[in-house]
């Protein structure tokens, strides 16, 4: 699926982080839907959070890019993020590798990436919050 068809089909779009200069136009012309975080090759995007949390319908969300969490050897320091922070679910990126994990009654979820990656086509997650309960896909692009 293509970033600006997103936008037509999801309540919010979210980025977790690596490229944010060339979704800048997306900041301006979705304010209210696009969500994002920076990631570690984001170096000139300093105003953006590392970290964002948002209650969607009494479910809290931690969105991070994983750097700074060091998800690339491992989910421990983001699940203790996530039960000090108190979230239901995080989202979070920089392996690019799609996953969707439950660990400890938390929910996490890696969409991968976008852009097909190591000959394999890109990915993205859909996460569905209603009533208080939530769960995640993983789809491949087009």
């Amino acid at each position: 699926m293509r970033m600006q068809a997103a936008f037509d089909c999801y309540d919010y779009v979210v980025f977790l982080g690596d490229g944010l200069t060339k979704l800048r136009s997306f900041i301006y012309d979705y304010p209210e839907k696009f969500l994002y975080v920076r990631g570690n090759c984001d170096i000139y995007e300093n105003e953006a959070p590392v970290q964002l949390i948002l209650d969607f319908e009494g479910v809290n969300v931690l969105l991070t890019h994983g750097h700074v969490e060091r998800v690339k050897n491992g989910l421990i320091p983001l699940m203790v993020e996530a039960q000090v922070r108190k979230v239901q679910v995080v989202l979070y990126g920089h392996t690019h590798r799609p996953e969707i994990e439950e660990h400890n009654g938390i929910l996490f979820v890696n969409p991968g990436t976008a852009a097909a990656y190591y000959g394999e086509k890109g990915t993205y997650a859909v996460l569905t919050i209603d009533k208080g309960k939530y769960f995640a896909e993983i789809i491949k692009n087009d």
